[in-house]
């Protein structure tokens, strides 16, 4: 069986949603970092989609900012890695082997494991959000 992983653009997402935790002051990596770093590498080339201020805004609103800086590494919470899993999961039943930016945003909005008031604060629902990334 073919071995499923992250392309370019899937290594950048996870850098971004890392970077998202270091922004935010916080060491646990949630599924909205996921979705919100896909979202923003798929908006700069797909009209249509959140813009990244909206994307920031329910961002901020659901994960909040922390109070200290963290010199800590950022770990995965269950959340997340099982948002991944979904995700690769995904993959492999279509066929694939590549996990991009894509594959991420539909994947982590489909587990179920991201906060509800992510999309509300967003302004989008989960199947709007669904249809405009095809």
């Amino acid at each position: 069986m073919p071995e499923i992983a992250l392309d370019a653009e899937g290594e950048r997402v996870l850098r971004d949603a890392q970077n998202f935790c270091f922004q935010s002051r916080v060491s646990i990596l949630a599924p909205e970092h996921l979705l919100a770093a896909a979202l923003l590498t798929l908006g700069e080339n797909r009209p249509g989609l959140p813009t990244a201020e909206e994307v920031a805004g329910a961002f901020l609103m659901v994960q909040g900012m922390g109070s200290e800086e963290t010199d800590a590494n950022v770990m995965f919470g269950s959340a997340a890695r099982d948002a991944l899993n979904t995700v690769a999961r995904n993959v492999r039943v279509a066929g694939g082997t590549a996990i991009d930016a894509h594959a991420i945003a539909v994947g982590v909005i489909g587990s179920g494991e991201v906060n509800p008031m992510f999309f509300a604060e967003l302004g989008w629902s989960k199947d709007r959000l669904l249809a405009a990334l095809g």
